[in-house]
């Protein structure tokens, strides 16, 4: 029945509408809120999906480029480069924000794994430590970035398009002057030599959202400069490329 701008709807058969809210939300009335989210959203909505579906932990991969690398934990040492040998990386939970672990080496910020399996790109002068972040830097690393001083120099090293620049935008939003991008070796050059225009448009809203963060007053004269190289191109390089000659 109507009522005012809404609908009253009576229940005619109370065990046939607990059924169908049975079928809808198995557990509604039982579910232990404990339960990890996931679980919890199958026993409510029948799929893992349901509701908020994040996992209370998030894991990113780090490894050390060069013996002597090290990060500290409540004033325990970790031996990131024996781990590293050990079992390849160490997975960190970045939901932790409020962990006290850091390094007094260099960290590099790298969007694709082959950057993280093969490590010889790195500067001698600059090793230290490469993580993980694979596609879009997620708010979860950027507030675990921002909670501690991590490393005394944070490199961030993404494919330079769209997404890559927009993330850098957003890590200096974030971080100020405490985050810097990195230009591989010779990057004009390989522009020009490998430079993909089809991911170049792809990306291109992210390119427009990145340019409305960044303050040109505030950003160093060599990031100006690969914008506007990329720009004029209309072509994307992606990372891999410091590994070609």
């Amino acid at each position: 029945m109507r009522q005012g701008n809404g609908t009253v709807y009576r229940v005619t058969n109370p065990t046939v509408f607990r059924q169908n809210l049975r079928e809808l939300r198995p557990d509604a009335e039982s579910v232990d809120e404990n339960l990890p989210v996931r679980a919890k959203n199958l026993a409510l909505t029948r799929s893992t999906k349901g509701r908020k579906n994040t996992h209370e932990a998030s894991y990113r991969l780090l490894k050390a480029t060069a013996p002597g690398v090290t990060w500290s934990c409540d004033s325990k040492s970790l031996n990131l480069w024996a781990l590293s040998s050990l079992a390849g990386a160490l997975a960190i939970d970045i939901s932790q924000a409020d962990t006290s672990l850091t390094s007094g080496n260099p960290l590099w910020l790298v969007e694709n794994q082959a950057l993280l399996d093969d490590t010889s790109w790195v500067p001698e002068d600059l090793n230290g430590s490469v993580l993980f972040y694979q596609g879009q830097i997620s708010n979860r690393l950027i507030t675990w970035l921002v909670a501690r001083s991590r490393s005394p120099r944070i490199l961030f090293f993404p494919d330079y398009d769209g997404v890559g620049l927009q993330n850098y935008a957003r890590l200096r939003q974030a971080m100020g002057e405490n985050v810097e991008l990195w230009l591989m070796p010779d990057w004009k050059r390989k522009l020009e030599r490998y430079g993909d225009s089809d991911v170049w448009r792809k990306n291109l809203k992210y390119v427009a959202s990145a340019e409305q963060r960044l303050d040109p007053d505030k950003e160093p004269e060599e990031v100006l400069e690969l914008l506007k190289a990329l720009k004029l191109s209309g072509k994307a390089l992606e990372q891999e490329a410091v590994f070609l000659v």
